[in-house]
């Protein structure tokens, strides 16, 4: 960090000189236009103006003798967490299938991603997708939709034996996953560009915080898609009682999420405490369902003790939600 001196010109204006090695860095030349913006917490952004410099960054691979499926798509889905707006996948000879095939998967799993060119040795894969389009709170809306819809489906799925709603909750997991990629790509995309930033309405803090928040719903998600899973494995109907207090136990988390992200959207402190509180009777009720779940034998007490803990996990997440809305809140 350098320190610099505050200088005044003209006796009414403020100057401060720039970092000699951050002008030849970002190619900027006498009369070019910077953007500066001010930050809540009273510090300045400075950047480039975007009619110098693009904010679309860019990342080339060499996918020549073939990647392990896997492998490659998690590469792409960081590259495109990381605020990768243009990718392009490289061969030296004919693209194998597999690149391909990933290639096409990413895509259609991304939301606002686009193969925009491709031949046999190469694809490009772009963002297509404005900031202003999607702005965080409409995609904390929707994954608290999806989210919520999930869980639903996994219990009533397990009470009505019904394998298609258990299999539906599991599918949809992919959707909840690509709206979690999309707050992350433009959320580290917000941080390189100040441009970008102006354009969602947000600022620096304001970001991490949704980001979180986005992340946390991902894995509220994912114990949806464990509830589904376990309750597939089950080998016989569980006793009327054990049901009536998952559906019970399921109600009780749900109303925590659905409060949670209320309170977080509304940016209302006395609801995310009262969230916050709340918590505590869901995880004093899974306790007494895992007391009751032991009972049972075999894979049954496996799968619904493990049922149980989703449930539980659910409820704390959410409290998560209620105190990073507190914290954001406390100024």
């Amino acid at each position: 960090m350098e320190k610099r001196k505050v200088q005044m010109t003209g006796g009414s204006s403020y100057i401060i000189t720039l970092p000699k090695e951050w002008i030849k860095r970002m190619n900027i030349r006498k009369n070019d236009l910077l953007n500066i913006t001010a930050q809540p917490d009273g510090t300045l952004i400075i950047s480039p103006d975007s009619g110098k410099e693009s904010d679309r960054r860019q990342m080339d691979m060499d996918v020549t003798g073939g990647m392990d499926s896997d492998y490659l798509f998690r590469i792409l889905v960081a590259a495109y967490i990381k605020g990768y707006s243009v990718i392009n996948l490289h061969s030296r000879g004919v693209m194998e299938e597999g690149a391909r095939s990933v290639a096409r998967q990413f895509s259609q799993n991304s939301v606002g991603l686009e193969i925009v060119e491709e031949d046999e040795k190469f694809i490009e894969i772009r963002d297509l997708l404005s900031p202003s389009e999607m702005p965080f709170e409409r995609t904390i809306k929707r994954m608290h939709l999806l989210v919520r819809a999930m869980h639903t489906d996994a219990i009533e799925g397990l009470v009505k034996e019904d394998n298609a709603l258990l299999n539906d909750s599991v599918e949809r997991d992919i959707e909840v996953d690509r709206l979690y990629w999309l707050v992350a790509h433009q959320y580290n995309s917000a941080l390189r560009s100040t441009e970008t930033m102006l354009k969602m309405g947000i600022t620096q803090e304001s970001g991490v915080y949704y980001f979180i928040v986005a992340k946390t719903m991902e894995r509220i998600g994912d114990h949806a898609v464990r509830i589904a899973k376990n309750a597939m494995k089950m080998e016989k109907r569980p006793s009327p009682a054990i049901l009536k207090e998952i559906e019970a136990a399921s109600k009780q988390a749900l109303a925590l999420f659905s409060d949670s992200v209320d309170s977080w959207l509304k940016k209302d402190m006395k609801a995310a405490n009262a969230t916050i509180e709340k918590t505590k009777k869901l995880a004093a009720r899974c306790e007494k369902l895992n007391n009751m779940v032991m009972k049972e034998k075999g894979m049954n007490a496996i799968a619904l003790s493990y049922i149980t803990e989703s449930i539980r996990r659910t409820g704390e997440y959410s409290g998560d939600i209620s105190e990073m809305a507190i914290n954001y809140l406390v100024r």
